[in-house]
């Protein structure tokens, strides 16, 4: 079964009656039967035929209307009939205006296949007990690849399944291979048998449970019983295949060498010319999903997404390509799934195992990697959805490819810093200038919270970080690092103020949590207390705190915290304390080490993080009054 409402609809999950001795899922689906019939020359039939029992709203909502994707370029989609058993047995049939053909929104990350529209069917009578039962014909009448094919079902759902099938029906003698996932030895073996001129495969799966969703999961199809077919031999076949379509859309035009002639004007270096052309495209090219008909795969020209500056992810690689031609460094188209898509599997080459692509170049001996999809991703710098990820880089002049890994950056390219130098005065005030730096993942997020927002709404989020050392903190003055170059890695907000009720004085203490913020956020993440499947961070990180706190006159330190550390499979966290005279000197640094937490390791960033938020709340100093 494809993958069609579990990845179009958003799923809201509500508290609803059942029916008596079913689990509230919201739905069962009865059966789920698919076939597929491949043909020679890369042609295709698939049917597929669904039975869905309603058992509360959350059903209603996802199957009272049905979609169903299908390129008007290249299939033909067949309604074979539709209609609604409802508790009582009648038959109702959906009428002639409640079957309509729309487009899709486009996700933001423009999948590369995604020359799409949706036929929609709004089911009539649809509640509690019903049964929703439908099935269609979607032909390929023509093939994206001559004389190839490929195809994947799905088997599992985020409805409980009673029996779902897949049956593949290949031409004898074509080359083929097929691979399953996520099925026991048993339901991973095929029945095989002759059908004519056409060799069927069968696979059949009952019983299946739901995949129950949970964040910060790997993506649904990573998790699901699935099969792959292809009757592609290898990668280098995609990469041939997709230098064909690109060979002419990255050449450049005189528009292309003039425009980049003035961008790279009074660059010295190579590294300099590089980065400016990064940032000029990510700068001034939108992002817009323009993917239609067959430009679904096939780049536009260079010249035309330069002169419209728009265009979806092939084209922003395309532009950037050719302007490096320009300057003599060659480039490569770099299709890669994103972390929302199930890895690239090596072993099964097919162009729809990816949904976005990025460039790259050959720099310094290594592959270096470049999406300029977002002005907020600074040059040398991969957004967490492309980290770790398998690709297909293409030769396109020599028609070549090579699967390739992307770089998980370490944890120290993504650094949620904090610096501060403070002043306690006797009366239990605080007084002193901070400052958050930002790195990586967290130079994004803030580059993308700040770049639009009006000078109020900067403003209140300067004060909500400065309530997060202390609350109910005045801010007197505030400078940002000019956030819109993407030639500094970092951005920064430098804050001063004061918080006049910071500590609490006693007749003879006072007592104060020491100034610096508790990451308390993290405890939200894995408030869980167990987990169904990895924990997708999607990249490492440090969070470090650098304080000096000065103490004041008519007090000496009579209590700190003692120096702390502690590591375990995911990272550690550590606290250092020092102190100069009648300055304290405050040091701490929580470290991950992996962006994708396995089952067994859950249990560890769990103590990571809660031990890291625990251990810095309680950072509290006792001083003790003078004797007069």
């Amino acid at each position: 079964m494809k993958q069609l409402l579990t990845a179009i609809l958003t799923v809201l999950f509500l508290i609803t009656p059942t029916l008596a001795g079913e689990k509230n899922y919201g739905a069962v689906i009865l059966y789920d039967r698919c076939s597929v019939k491949f043909f020679p020359d890369g042609r295709e039939v698939w049917k597929e035929e669904k039975a869905v029992k309603i058992t509360g709203k959350r059903g209603i909502q996802d199957f009272g209307e049905i979609v169903i994707p299908f390129s008007t370029e290249h299939q033909r989609l067949k309604i074979l009939y539709a209609y609604t058993v409802t508790p009582d047995g009648k038959v109702l049939k959906p009428g002639k205006r409640a079957i309509n053909t729309v487009y899709p929104p486009f996700v933001s990350e423009a999948p590369i296949y995604s020359d799409l529209k949706y036929r929609t069917i709004s089911m009539p009578g649809v509640r509690v007990g019903s049964v929703i039962k439908y099935a269609y014909v979607l032909k390929t009448v023509k093939p994206y690849m001559k004389n190839q094919f490929w195809e994947t079902d799905y088997l599992q759902d985020e409805y409980p399944i009673k029996e779902a099938s897949f049956k593949a029906l290949i031409p004898e003698g074509k080359y083929f291979k097929y691979k399953t996932y996520n099925m026991s030895e048993k339901e991973s073996k095929p029945v095989e048998r002759r059908v004519g001129k056409f060799v069927e495969l069968s696979w059949v799966v009952k019983d299946v449970p739901p995949i129950v969703k949970e964040p910060n999961m790997p993506p649904v199809e990573e998790v699901s019983k699935r099969v792959a077919i292809t009757s592609l031999k290898s990668w280098q076949e995609v990469a041939k295949w997709y230098s064909e379509l690109a060979r002419e859309a990255v050449k450049p035009d005189r528009l292309v060498r003039e425009t980049t002639l003035k961008v790279v004007k009074g660059k010295k270096t190579e590294e300099e010319k590089i980065r400016a052309i990064y940032n000029f495209v990510a700068q001034n090219i939108r992002y817009v999903g323009m993917e239609f008909g067959i430009n679904g795969y096939k780049p536009h020209k260079a010249s035309e997404v330069l002169r419209n500056r728009y265009g979806d992810c092939k084209d922003h690689a395309t532009l950037l390509i050719a302007m490096l031609k320009v300057i003599g460094v060659k480039g490569y188209p770099v299709l890669i799934p994103t972390l929302s898509r199930a890895n690239m599997d090596p072993e099964m080459p097919m162009p729809t195992a990816f949904n976005h692509e990025i460039a790259a170049i050959k720099w310094k001996g290594k592959w270096f990697f470049m999406d300029t999809t977002s002005d907020f991703v600074p040059f040398g710098y991969l957004p967490p959805s492309d980290q770790g990820r398998r690709v297909l880089i293409v030769d396109v002049e020599k028609e070549r490819g090579t699967v390739a890994e992307t770089p998980v950056f370490p944890p120290d390219a993504n650094v949620e810093g904090f610096s501060g130098k403070f002043t306690l005065k006797p009366f239990g005030g605080l007084e002193g200038k901070f400052r958050f730096d930002y790195t990586g993942i967290y130079g994004i997020i803030e580059r993308a919270r700040l770049t639009g927002a009006p000078s109020e709404q900067i403003k209140r989020h300067v004060e909500e970080l400065a309530a997060k050392v202390s609350p109910g903190f005045d801010v007197e003055s505030y400078r940002i690092s000019d956030y819109r170059d993407l030639n500094r890695k970092d951005v920064w907000i430098e804050i001063e103020g004061e918080d006049r009720n910071y500590g609490t004085v006693t007749s003879h203490y006072l007592l104060a949590k020491f100034p610096t913020p508790d990451y308390s956020r993290l405890v939200n993440l894995v408030a869980a207390k167990s987990r169904r499947y990895p924990y997708v961070v999607g990249y490492k990180m440090e969070k470090v705190s650098d304080v000096k706190l000065n103490l004041p006159a008519g007090y000496s330190l009579y209590l700190k915290p003692e120096n702390y550390s502690f590591k375990n499979r995911v990272g550690s966290f550590s606290i250092e304390w020092k102190v100069e005279g009648r300055e304290l000197h405050f040091h701490s640094q929580m470290v991950l080490n992996k962006s994708v937490i396995p089952v067994n390791e859950y249990q560890d960033l769990r103590e990571l993080f809660n031990t890291a938020v625990k251990t810095l709340r309680n950072q509290i100093v006792v001083l003790k009054k003078d004797k007069e």
